[in-house]
C-alpha cells in the first residue's frame, strides 16, 4: 500500500511540535447532525484509534443522540483529532464515505477498532476491508487514501483544535465553546440542561 511519505512526516513531525503551522484551505463542509442553529453546539475531538473515544460513542453517543441530536435539540460535530498514522487513515476513509453516510463510518471504525488496528502496516489493508464491508469500491479506497488533500484537511482539523481550543488529548468536547474532557452521560445532560433552560 503506498501513501505520501512527505505528508505523514509532517503529520508526525506536527505531533511533536504543537506550535507548528499549518495552513491548508477546508476542502467540504463540516458534517454535523441535529439542528443547524441549534443554541447548544457540542463539537467533538476524537482520535479514531482511541479507546475512550470508542466507548464514548458506544455507551454515551447514542443516549445523546436519542435524546438530544435526533430532537433537533443540538447541534453535534464531529471532529479527527488523529494521535498516530493509524487514526490519520481511519479518519480518510470515514471521510471517502458519502456524506450521509459519515457518521455511520465513524461508528464502524470505532466498533470495529480490534480489527484494524495493528503493529504493522497490515492496518491499510484492514482499513480497505472494513471500508469494502460497508459498500465502497477498492478503487475508491485507494484514491482516497492517496488523496492529499483529504489528508491535509485532516491535519488542518487538528491544527485549529490544538491552536483554538488547547486539545491535547481525546476525546475533548467543546460546548458552546466551553472545552470538557471525557465524562458521564449525566454530566453530559446536566451541561446540556443548564444551556437549554
Amino acid at each position: 500500500m503506498k501513501y505520501n511519505i512527505s505528508k505523514i512526516l509532517v503529520f508526525l513531525v506536527f505531533l511533536f511540535f504543537t506550535k507548528y503551522e499549518i495552513a491548508y484551505s477546508k476542502t467540504n463542509e463540516e458534517n454535523f447532525l441535529g439542528r443547524k442553529d441549534a443554541k447548544v453546539v457540542i463539537i467533538e475531538y476524537a482520535s479514531m484509534t482511541c479507546i475512550h473515544c470508542a466507548n464514548f460513542h458506544k455507551d454515551i453517543y447514542p443516549k445523546i443522540k436519542e435524546k438530544y441530536i435526533d430532537t433537533n435539540i443540538i447541534k453535534f460535530v464531529f471532529r479527527d483529532f488523529p494521535l498516530d498514522k493509524q487514526a490519520l487513515f481511519a479518519s480518510v476513509l470515514a471521510k471517502c464515505a458519502p456524506k450521509k453516510k459519515y457518521f455511520d463510518f465513524v461508528k464502524l471504525i470505532f466498533t470495529t477498532q480490534e480489527k484494524w488496528i495493528s503493529n504493522d502496516e497490515s492496518f491499510m489493508d484492514k482499513l480497505k476491508n472494513i471500508g469494502k464491508l460497508a459498500g465502497l469500491n477498492e478503487s475508491k479506497i485507494d484514491n482516497c487514501f492517496k488523496d492529499e488533500q483529504i489528508v491535509d484537511e485532516i491535519i488542518n482539523i487538528r491544527s485549529t483544535g490544538e491552536k483554538k481550543y488547547n486539545i491535547t488529548s481525546t476525546p475533548s468536547f467543546i460546548i458552546n465553546e466551553k472545552k470538557y474532557q471525557a465524562m458521564s452521560y449525566q454530566n453530559f445532560e446536566k451541561i446540556i440542561e443548564n444551556l437549554i433552560n
